[in-house]
């Protein structure tokens, strides 16, 4: 057991194969439900809910992989790692208050997206290119205002800190900002893809936000904490987290159960 703990960051089909089955698992009554009895003028209700369960799933399954090259590229890996993706899988599988929220998983993608991007930045040339894409990927993914100030915000403060900031590179961000402005002015202007508008993207309440974003950071630790300080006590403190995930995810279906009948 000693063994097992302190290299639990370590590679294990047996480990792989069953969070990665028990994280499928947990979706199943997010897609089965039928969200209560809804009317027959309002069936379509029901049909945006099962969408917005499947998009989130798919991209639940992009995020994880992202995440894998995500700690590759930043050597925090030898090599791509599974236990990172099945991981971030299993979390956010076993936690149903989530499994619609595709506006959370998109802009998580969006974050991983760009930290790929500036793990690529080094010291023999400017990152222009870098902070453009980086920058655009921020502007694509931001569904609400607060989202965008924060993220470019934080993506200058983060090329600042790297001493990359310099006014080619600030200039190309800019770009990348002008490129989202003048585009979804245009958008509007002709009235083309209402649906990708900002004000007309279904949004998620402060609860389902905060829950994304503090579910995000727990699983960043549980995951970076093996991988660093490999110990009896990082395989610990993983083992106790995903047992309480998952009777999370018990409590929750048994309380919907019970609320059925």
């Amino acid at each position: 057991m000693r063994f097992f703990l302190t290299n639990i960051a370590e590679k294990s089909l047996l480990r792989t194969g069953i969070l990665l089955v028990l994280g499928g698992l947990f979706w199943i009554p997010s897609l089965l439900s039928d969200n209560g009895v809804v009317p027959v003028a309002n069936s379509h209700i029901e049909e945006i809910s099962q969408v917005a369960v499947w998009v989130t799933l798919a991209l639940t399954l992009l995020n994880s992989i992202l995440f894998i090259h995500l700690f590759y590229k930043g050597k925090e890996t030898t090599l791509p790692s599974s236990f990172v993706g099945v991981s971030y899988w299993f979390a956010m599988s076993a936690t149903p208050l989530i499994h619609s929220c595709w506006q959370a998983q998109f802009v998580i993608a969006g974050v991983l997206l760009a930290s790929i991007v500036l793990l690529q930045m080094d010291f023999q040339h400017d990152a222009t290119e870098e902070s453009f894409l980086a920058t655009l990927i921020c502007c694509v993914v931001a569904i609400l205002p607060s989202i965008l100030i924060t993220g470019i915000m934080m993506l200058w403060g983060y090329l600042i800190i790297k001493h990359q900031m310099s006014w080619r590179v600030w200039f190309a961000s800019l770009i990348a900002i002008a490129i989202r402005i003048i585009t979804m002015t245009i958008l509007h202007y002709f009235g083309w893809l209402e649906m990708i508008w900002m004000e007309n993207i279904p949004q998620l309440t402060g609860i389902q936000w905060l829950v994304c974003a503090f579910l995000f950071c727990i699983i960043s630790l549980m995951i970076l904490l093996p991988i660093r300080k490999p110990s009896v006590g990082s395989g610990v403190v993983y083992s106790i987290l995903i047992i309480l995930l998952t009777a999370v995810n018990v409590v929750w279906n048994i309380h919907n159960v019970f609320q059925i009948f």
